[in-house]
């Protein structure tokens, strides 16, 4: 009986987490410390799981690992159906941060089965809810019945938030297909379902408005989109600290308005002022809007203040691979002292490292192979090329994401063709890519790069779409006696703003 009203308060504490931090935070301590008492490892798991969510909420990756590891081992012990789908909602986020795509899916697809082995509505509706994450982001061919089928059983059971949160997805869907139309009108809906709930609404306000932000933006509503972002950061900080994740892209849409709008110096106080607030807490956030801070003071012609604050996120880059290198190889480990065999962790952690849309290295293999190479060479040329594909923005606005996806997709295998087998492509974000090209003197390396070039400029565009025509703009370097790879990599990307001032689709070696 003890045990029932203490799992009672455990849900209840769950559907809270998002707007209750703290509280839903002592309910699970609390929990967890009697389960212990009565030996009932499954509630444990669940308490477990639950402090790993609402650890995860609040931006600290490093206590989610230790939580789920933790509450893994109880499941592994034989906890039922209902502890196991939690603590696969815990997993499969954390998978996902650390870029461990293939994990991600695996451990969502586990949660909805064990949550519909349990027949638990308000769990099924738990475990969608935290396979929505991954499945929205890594894209599954379904996603759009996941969609239909999670908003029918909020509405089913009656649960106006996950209904707000729901209908939110469900805009940024019919956004990304092209119906904006379809998009704000699920957004209109969110919103009036999420300022009618009773008490705790900012973090489903602070989403929704995040996401209309967005999508003002890409329509050139850029006074409506700057109000949104706003208003998104007020609803999310009023109850203290926001989520930073949500945060860190709310600050980015409203970077992005204010550069629209000329107001470049409040766009970098915004900035600036939002990296204050995250403090040390997660650099992938922090990255974010510097990276966005970037390519805006990129964009007005502020270079210096561009590189340095480009500079910058390499650096929280940097960190943030450190950190999450080490806790996923804690995870693994972890995953295979319960059992898991040791080829398919090696066959996931090369998943960690590759690009989910092109299949190249990421940037996460980039900084580790970086640090690799400084340590190991042997005096010799070594070059480096960043190539940054021109309007690339333009391509999706006219052309449509599916398009872009297949340009990407089309430049990764151009560069795979054209460059040696012992050269290195990297996808680092966007439209970026790096090239490291050992045992390559600076003639040999312009001439490969031209090469690239070439072959991205004469691609059959077309085929893709009519009047597509795609170019590419790169800066490299080079070094014969060995030194910090990363500087190596800084002094082409200077050379690619130069070859961008230059009027982009050449290379620049020089200067």
């Amino acid at each position: 009986m003890e045990s029932t009203a203490l799992a009672g308060e455990l849900v209840e504490a769950r559907g809270a987490y998002w707007e209750d931090p703290p509280g839903s935070l002592a309910t699970a301590v609390r929990v967890q410390e009697a389960a212990r008492t009565l030996g009932d490892g499954s509630l444990q798991s669940r308490a477990l799981a639950l402090q790993g969510a609402v650890t995860l909420h609040r931006g600290d990756l490093e206590g989610a690992f230790a939580l789920a590891v933790d509450a893994e081992r109880l499941v592994e012990a034989g906890a039922d159906d209902t502890a196991a789908a939690e603590v696969y909602g815990l997993k499969g986020h954390l998978a996902f941060f650390s870029g461990s795509y293939t994990d991600a899916l695996r451990h969502a697809e586990l949660g909805l089965a064990c949550a519909d082995r349990a027949g638990d509505l308000d769990l099924r509706i738990f475990a969608r809810r935290a396979a929505c994450l991954v499945f929205g982001n890594v894209g599954v061919a379904d996603w759009p019945e996941q969609l239909a089928e999670i908003l029918a059983l909020t509405i089913e059971a009656g649960d106006r938030w996950q209904e707000a949160i729901s209908r939110n997805d469900l805009a940024c869907h019919l956004q990304h297909e092209g119906d904006a139309v379809g998009a704000e009108a699920e957004l209109q809906r969110g919103l009036a379902v999420a300022r009618a709930l009773p008490g705790r609404n900012g973090f489903a306000l602070g989403v929704l408005h995040s996401t209309r932000a967005d999508i003002g933006l890409l329509a050139g509503r850029n006074e409506e989109a700057l109000a949104d972002a706003e208003t998104a950061i007020a609803s999310m900080t009023a109850g203290g600290e926001p989520n930073p994740y949500v945060f860190g892209i709310t600050v980015r849409a409203e970077v992005q308005a204010l550069m629209a709008l000329g107001r470049l110096d409040d766009a970098q106080a915004t900035g600036e002022g939002a990296l204050s607030r995250l403090g040390d807490r997660v650099p992938q956030a922090r990255s974010l809007i510097l990276s966005t801070l970037a390519e805006s003071l990129r964009e007005a012609g502020r270079l210096e203040a561009a590189y340095d604050a480009l500079s910058r996120s390499a650096e929280l880059e940097r960190q943030a691979f450190r950190e999450l290198s080490q806790l996923q190889l804690q995870l693994e480990r972890a995953t295979l002292e319960t059992g898991a065999a040791r080829r398919e962790a090696e066959r996931l952690r090369d998943q960690a490292d590759r690009d989910w849309l092109t299949g190249l290295h990421n940037r996460r293999y980039l900084a580790r192979e970086l640090d690799r190479l400084t340590g190991e060479r042997a005096p010799g040329p070594f070059s480096v090329a960043v190539l940054d594909l021109d309007h690339f923005k333009s391509i999706n606005d006219r052309f449509g994401h599916q398009a872009g996806d297949h340009v990407l997709i089309r430049v990764a295998e151009l560069l795979l063709d054209v460059l040696r087998h012992t050269d290195v492509v990297v996808r680092t974000g966007g439209e970026e890519f790096v090239l490291l090209m050992p045992a390559t003197d600076e003639g040999a390396a312009r001439t490969a790069c031209e090469r690239v070039r070439h072959a991205i400029r004469d691609e059959a565009w077309e085929r893709v779409a009519d009047g597509l025509v795609v170019t590419a703009s790169v800066g490299m370097a080079s070094q014969h006696e060995p030194g910090p790879l990363e500087t190596l990599v800084q002094l082409a990307d200077r050379r690619l703003y130069a070859a961008k001032a230059a009027g982009r689709d050449c290379v620049v070696a020089r200067g």
